[in-house]
């Protein structure tokens, strides 16, 4: 076995030959106003980082002779095209109507296409649907072939899952649920033509993923059970075809079956009982032998990537830039992928999908400075042709790189992180944003194309994003031990990452901020509340402000098992609470502060930000506030998105930028054409 990073260095034969660009999509004509330009000069224009990309979820089709993508509208929403490839013009396109936009593409065979959909909702910045369309390549029997059944009460999901034969796919349905529990899983038989569905299973556990053996027959089930985030239940199929549960606290480790080998007497497990972090196994299921296949031992493996018999070949890992696992070496999709490798030295390289004989390969090309571009690949000779940039307008050489970077908490544990720093300067005494992730317990930060890092970086801010202690994607103790402790280690954890940038000659102390949303929100606030000497402002976003309003307030509380995890990962004893919530600590603040909030957020609902903003109110604290009307955690609408950020930047700027205090923020942050949103200067406060 061999890891291979992104700064591996072998050669695929052949040349990168040039190859006919897909159709350009329609680009908005610019307007002659020019607002946000008080942000000032920038390596990227401002809006050139909001422009959404040309084309996505590119496929080959099975024969190799058309291509289907989504390419972008004006408006945002995506259309379903099918390209022919010998002239490289849009054969046929599927447009929903409405305010729905294509989310996911599939060759169901080589004459047709499905697609999955999302919308935007006239009352909500975001939303979704579980309908399935289908479209043959001359653009004949277009139609919603799943629309949901009625079978259930209640709004229903559904995702595509293995394919059947060239006629039928299984789908994955998922009702609705009460507010008590996750929902069970039903599995049906959907013919992709006339939409007829046959029910062929029915979860026993909740919130479950189906394995499935090579007849097709469902062996295992790997869910939840109703009342526990945090505990993961295994039936499996006895001999009398009834089902047997094996319970498994995360926190101590848990062994789940992921897929069953060529040899159906073997099986893939994920393991996280013998060591912290994710390993693979090998198992066979007569003899309950087990093979250690792969094991980092600082990270957990992010993804196992399968062929299409079901075989696994690779692994990906994020200790720092991403790194593939080859498990298999000798598998064609490992050998593929590392020849693609070398050519592409320091990128991400995806496989997306490849023609019936396995000759060609539609693959994805990104890194940290550019969304990506899409490559076909010919196995047979080694040719790569360029197939579509994602991002024509964005030149690398102008977008910050990230950098990862690890360093000792004061008690010892290794803290890893991302540095992204802005172009044409050198990084030392810079002015810089600690940017902690939300979540917090399960998500985590990663190298590659970050939108509100560059944004940032862009403006000539430097930018740190900390897995601080809490943070998924290393190990269960890294991620379970540190339950109960929201406001201490791991709010420590960030303020050792700002001395770490200090000391090492990066950041300017004087020019320090913190940002973050949802628990970032929260530990913005709470940065500026127990170090109040050490920012020189604070922005929360969609923030958890007040413990006691979390705990009574929101859509987590609705569930017994979210009940019981703010319980554990934030405690029930009112005291506690109180020492804790920089709303009830607000007169520690000395560093001015900016508040946005989603006024429609069912997970941190706008109680919290009231509760910080009349608290500084009552301070006659260095204030700013927005509310975005119709945005629900975390504002999606593109004109909302430059608004919020455009006062953000105005924001450090001001305090730690090359402007003032006291200066007057700026008046050109609402995009042409919108309403804008609430944004209130407090101006009768002392600033400066």
């Amino acid at each position: 076995m061999k890891i291979v990073s992104m700064l591996s260095a072998a050669v695929v034969t052949g040349a990168i030959a040039a190859m006919s660009l897909l159709p350009a999509p329609a680009v908005a004509k610019e307007s002659v106003a020019k607002p946000f330009a008080s942000l000032g000069e920038m390596p990227v224009p401002f809006e050139d980082l909001f422009r959404p990309v040309a084309y996505t979820n590119i496929r080959i089709s099975p024969d190799g002779k058309y291509f289907a993508a989504g390419r972008m509208r004006e408006d945002g929403m995506t259309d379903g095209l099918i390209i022919d490839r010998r002239t490289m013009e849009v054969k046929s396109t599927l447009q929903m109507s409405g305010d729905v936009g294509v989310s996911g593409i599939r060759w169901a065979n080589k004459e047709r296409v499905l697609f999955s959909f999302t919308m935007k909702s006239a009352v909500a910045e975001d939303a979704s649907t579980s309908q399935i369309a289908g479209m043959n390549i001359d653009g004949s029997r277009k139609e919603i072939v799943f629309r949901g059944t009625s079978d259930y009460d209640g709004a229903e999901g559904a995702q595509l899952l293995g394919k059947i034969d060239d006629d039928h796919y299984r789908i994955a349905v998922y009702p609705s649920g009460s507010a008590m529990s996750f929902p069970l899983q039903y599995i049906y038989k959907l013919n992709i033509y006339t939409g007829k569905t046959t029910r062929i299973a029915r979860s026993p556990i909740r919130m479950p993923n189906a394995i499935f053996n090579k007849e097709g027959e469902i062996t295992h089930w790997v869910g939840k059970l109703p009342d526990d985030f945090d505990a993961t239940v295994v039936a499996s199929r006895n001999a009398a075809g009834d089902w047997d549960e094996t319970v498994f606290h995360n926190k101590d480790g848990v062994f789940a079956p992921l897929a069953w080998t060529k040899d159906e007497d073997w099986m893939w497990y994920s393991d996280t009982l013998e060591a912290p972090t994710k390993g693979l196994y090998k198992v066979n299921v007569k003899t309950g032998e087990k093979k250690l296949v792969y094991r980092h031992p600082k990270v957990d493996y992010d993804k196992i990537f399968y062929d299409e018999d079901g075989n696994p070949w690779g692994a990906m890992i994020n200790y720092d830039y991403p790194q593939m696992v080859y498990i298999d070496e000798n598998n064609h999709y490992a050998k593929t992928h590392k020849r693609l490798q070398g050519t592409f030295a320091n990128k991400h390289i995806q496989i997306l999908n490849r023609t019936s004989d396995g000759n060609e390969w539609v693959v994805h090309v990104g890194d940290d400075r550019h969304p990506g571009s899409y490559y076909v690949y010919n196995q047979f000779d080694g040719a790569l042709k360029f197939l579509a940039n994602q991002a024509e307008w964005i030149d690398p050489a102008n977008i910050p790189a990230t950098h990862p970077v690890r360093f000792t908490a004061r008690d010892g544990l290794e803290i890893n992180g991302y540095l992204t720093l802005p172009v044409n300067k050198e990084a030392k005494d810079l002015p810089l944003i600690i940017l902690p992730h939300g979540g917090p317990h399960g998500p985590r930060d990663y190298w590659g194309y970050n939108k509100e890092r560059i944004l940032f970086a862009n403006a000539g801010y430097a930018v740190m994003h900390v897995n601080y202690r809490g943070s998924g994607g290393y190990g269960r103790d890294f991620l379970f031990d540190w339950y109960g402790h929201w406001g201490m280690e791991m709010q420590d954890d960030l303020t050792d990452a700002t001395n770490w940038a200090i000391q090492a000659g990066i950041a300017d102390a004087d020019r320090i901020c913190i940002y973050g949303a949802s628990y970032g929100g929260y530990a913005a606030m709470q940065g500026v509340t127990k170090e109040p000497d050490l920012y020189q402002c604070g922005i929360g976003y969609v923030g958890v402000y007040d413990m006691e309003i979390f705990s009574t307030h929101g859509d987590i509380r609705l569930r017994k098992a979210g009940r019981k995890y703010l319980a554990e990962a934030t405690g029930t004893d009112p005291e506690v609470h109180r020492q804790r919530s920089p709303a009830r600590n607000a007169e520690r603040i000395k560093a001015p502060v900016f508040l946005v909030q989603g006024a429609r957020d069912v997970r941190v609902p706008i109680e919290h930000y009231w509760a910080m903003r009349d608290a500084l109110e009552k301070q006659h604290h260095a204030l700013e506030t927005l509310v975005a009307p119709r945005a629900f955690h975390g504002a999606r609408e593109k004109d909302s998105q430059k608004e919020i950020y455009c006062r953000m930047i105005d924001f450090f700027n001001r305090h730690i930028g090359d402007g003032k205090p006291t200066d007057a923020p700026a008046s050109d942050c609402i995009p042409q054409g919108a309403r804008g949103l609430d944004y209130t200067f407090y101006d009768e406060v002392k600033r400066g």
